[in-house]
């Protein structure tokens, strides 16, 4: 009896040892992709929310991009500014992802051949240190394959990026900031201002990101997010992790999702700020020209002529 227990317990003991590290083949990835899955009748199931449609600002785009790395250059959209797609992207409120939900799953850019044309123009890789199609292939192996799973009009890559086209031409910011407030690149505006204009034309609270440059100490005007409902109904944005809403003092709208500070002016850039480098070269060359005319205007009192050949 006692060596049947014995066998029984180092039998058990066996099982829990080499079944425990593949229990869950998504453990040792981030935590924060895969904290929202469930397993359903065998099946790996990521649950989400919203969908959160993203329209970028590509010269924002592209100066942030330029700015994380000195080998980074950026290619714009002709003409530069309009407002372009970043993704879709299904997300679970109050938390991040989920993310490459099929992890077999491959992108086929071939699949996009009859709206490739439309994609190049309105679905912009601004990155131009990677391949063209690289944008679309991450947004549809971290995204796409997410919405793949629960909604039938994005479960494969044409209905996913149609999808996005369809909805700038439904849902276009720079529709929005011209039916509402006149809102115009190369000015700075406050945060009530665009969060205004937003929600009179949308009529959803939508997300208002703003990239910091560190630098300058300047915030410019990024993204704007709009959400929707799995039934691809139009949604407010709450619940978005790291766009919370903030209080905005002295303005009829109590709050706004943002990231941007509310006390500070938002620059809406209409061309791509120069670079620091070219800037410092500029300061240089200006203290030359200061510093060549005060010796001029010392020697022309006639008592140093001879300096005159030095400078």
């Amino acid at each position: 009896m006692k060596l049947s227990i014995r066998i029984i317990c180092a039998l058990l003991f066996v099982h829990l040892c080499f079944a425990a590290p593949n229990s869950n083949r998504y453990d040792d990835e981030d935590s924060r992709e895969n904290s929202i899955d469930a397993v359903e009748q065998g099946k790996q199931v990521h649950q989400f929310d919203l969908l959160i449609f993203t329209q970028r600002w590509p010269i924002t785009a592209c100066y942030e991009w330029r700015e994380t790395g000195k080998e980074h250059i950026c290619g714009l959209p002709t003409p530069a500014t309009v407002w372009t797609i970043h993704g879709i992207w299904p997300t679970k409120l109050n938390t991040i992802g989920p993310a490459f939900c099929n992890k077999s799953a491959i992108f086929d850019v071939s699949q996009l051949s009859p709206i490739e044309p439309q994609l190049e123009a309105h679905w912009v890789n601004v990155e131009k240190n990677k391949p063209d199609d690289s944008l679309w292939e991450h947004e549809w192996l971290k995204h796409g394959t997410c919405a793949a799973e629960a909604i039938e009009q994005l479960n494969t890559e044409a209905k996913y990026f149609g999808q996005g086209l369809s909805w700038l031409e439904q849902h276009s910011v720079s529709a929005a900031f011209a039916t509402n407030g006149d809102i115009k690149p190369g000015f700075n505006y406050s945060l009530p201002t665009l969060n205004k204009a937003l929600y009179d034309y949308y009529g959803k609270n939508v997300a208002i990101e703003c990239f910091f440059d560190r630098k300058t100490h300047q915030q410019f005007l990024n993204e704007v997010r709009i959400c929707f409902d799995k039934q691809l109904q139009s949604a407010d944005c709450d619940g978005i992790v790291g766009l919370e809403r903030i209080a905005l003092p002295n303005s009829r709208v109590g709050t706004v999702i943002s990231n941007c500070n509310a006390a500070k002016p938002i620059f809406y850039p209409d061309a791509v700020p120069k670079k620091q480098e070219e800037e410092e070269e500029k300061e240089v060359l200006q203290l030359d020209r200061d510093v060549v005319y005060e010796t001029v205007y010392e020697i022309s009192d006639g008592k140093t002529e001879i300096e005159v050949i030095l400078v």
